[in-house]
């Protein structure tokens, strides 16, 4: 079984890489903070193939991906950046599920599944559809779609389109101590 293995990304050609980090940092997809450090750490990424064009803007990564760079792991079975004159403009990643999982700056773990994941980088937003789930300690989304602006921190969740077939449920625990 093949294996492509990037560790450290310094070349200059390869600045659709460096750029697809900083964006699946954002996978996290939770309005509190990545860790700061994470940005940092050296990338790994493996996949049994990979498909990379510089000249139409895109690469494809496929077969058991996993990325994992400081705290942020994401693991998918297929993983598609688009960047046409090397601009990030939508990276997908598919799955059963899509996993994704960071430690926050609060020390806290931020984890999230669906079956495909789209970050749409001008626009600075997430999309999670079919069985999505966001998460950070015991507080959770589930919807079968989740949409994240990661600009003003505004989360929609559950199918306009389809009412009655997809039910958002949410869990919160009380943060604030009741005092005696």
């Amino acid at each position: 079984m093949y294996r492509q293995y990037i560790t450290h990304i310094n070349n200059p050609q390869n600045n659709i890489f460096k750029f697809t980090i900083i964006i699946l940092i954002l996978f996290s997809g939770l309005p509190a903070m990545a860790l700061k450090e994470d940005v940092t750490k050296p990338v790994y990424i493996s996949a049994d193939s990979v498909v990379f064009n510089k000249l139409k803007g895109f690469a494809t990564y496929e077969g058991h991906v996993s990325i994992v760079q400081g705290t942020l792991e994401i693991k998918a079975s297929k993983i598609e950046i688009r960047a046409p004159k090397n601009e990030i403009r939508q990276i997908t990643a598919k799955g059963s599920p899509v996993t994704f999982q960071q430690k926050m700056d609060d020390g806290k773990l931020a984890k999230g599944k669906a079956n495909r994941v789209i970050y749409l980088f001008r626009e600075k937003r997430l999309f999670l559809d079919g069985n999505a789930v966001i998460s950070q300690n015991r507080d959770k989304f589930t919807s079968n779609h989740i949409e994240y602006s990661i600009r003003d921190g505004e989360l929609k969740a559950g199918n306009k389109k389809a009412p009655g077939k997809s039910r958002v449920n949410v869990i919160f625990y009380p943060s604030n101590k009741l005092k005696k």
